[in-house]
């Protein structure tokens, strides 16, 4: 191996350390004219809803190096998070992945510039970047028609972080050999997810309870559940509460994750994805538990106390208490 390989392979056992369960380089550079996962078509469509700052930074969104001044190298990681079966999406249900993640990456970061110099940007959902685009890119995973990253050997159940820095790294995909610590990561998967979702399945679109999700992995939040009870805020319009009176939206408190449970590319085994989930991103036992009764009478110090560095502070209360309204008179799955 060459020095920038060694430093490279250094580098992901440090980001492995630190958590992650796939890494991933590649050079930063603009995204080239018709991969930037159909983000105009998206938009012209309206498929973002009430998201309109999906609107601003495009020319960031299209180049990481206007991210940092000297970028030269994306880093793309994926951390695991646990499957649950509530009324709550999984990846809620611990601590804020947003802080954690930045939390582990930072220290990381430090570690990097003691051993090699260099400046670095965190990305977690903090950035204007096309996350799933450099995940591809990376090899960090595959998408599959559900839209989402599918990491092999754990699934579509992970957080996406992105770190561009001024070091000038390999590319790399699933490449370092001699590491015990990386299992499951050997071989380069196609970017298409026709070659990585089973032949004809389409079960994930067949889930989705509004049709929100579209055949080409684009999502029309205007009708999607998440969206609906987690960013919209206020009355839902006749599409919104269409989509949330189906029995799957009478039986969701806070966003929807039938896609990834009906993906046949997550019936891996639970334990070789959630031994390496952060302790911080695992469960917390009272909001596993939670009803949508016990968010009717919730008062605003409560709210507060249960879902103190909770993603779920998001939605805030009133969103809260709106989508338990909502679930009243709603069946389980």
């Amino acid at each position: 191996m060459d020095e920038g390989e060694l430093m490279r392979d250094d580098i992901f056992g440090v980001l492995y350390d630190a958590g992650a369960c796939s890494v991933g380089t590649t050079p930063a550079m603009p995204v080239p004219a018709g991969e930037a996962d159909g983000l105009d078509d998206w938009l012209e469509r309206g498929y973002n809803a009430g998201m309109e700052y999906m609107h601003n930074w495009r020319a960031v969104r299209l180049d990481p190096r206007l991210l940092l001044e000297g970028a030269r190298t994306v880093i793309s990681i994926a951390f695991p998070y646990q499957a649950s079966r509530g009324i709550v999406a999984s990846y809620a249900l611990g601590d804020d992945y947003h802080e954690v993640l930045r939390g582990v990456l930072s220290e990381a970061v430090s570690t990097l510039k003691e051993r090699y110099g260099g400046e670095y940007r965190i990305c977690v959902d903090s950035a204007p970047i096309l996350e799933r685009y450099w995940a591809e890119r990376c090899g960090v995973g595959v998408r599959g028609r559900n839209g989402l990253i599918s990491v092999p050997g754990v699934g579509s159940r992970v957080f996406l972080a992105e770190i561009v820095t001024t070091l000038e790294l390999p590319e790399a995909k699933y490449e370092i050999s001699d590491r015990s610590h990386i299992s499951d990561m050997s071989g380069v998967m196609s970017r298409s997810c026709k070659g990585f979702c089973p032949e004809g399945c389409r079960r994930c679109l067949d889930a989705c309870p509004a049709g929100a999700l579209q055949d080409n992995g684009r999502v029309d939040a205007r009708c999607c559940l998440s969206y609906l009870t987690i960013e919209h805020r206020g009355d839902w319009d006749s599409v919104g509460e269409r989509a949330m009176k189906t029995p799957a939206g009478r039986n969701t408190l806070f966003g929807c994750e039938l896609c990834l449970r009906a993906c046949p590319m997550n019936s891996v085994p639970a334990q070789s994805r959630e031994d390496k989930v952060l302790s911080r991103l695992r469960p917390r036992p009272e909001i596993e538990a939670l009803r949508g009764e016990d968010v009717l009478d919730m008062t605003q110090p409560e709210f507060s106390r249960i879902f103190r560095g909770s993603p779920i502070k998001r939605a805030k209360l009133a969103g809260l208490q709106r989508n338990a309204r909502n679930m009243s008179g709603g069946e389980e799955e």
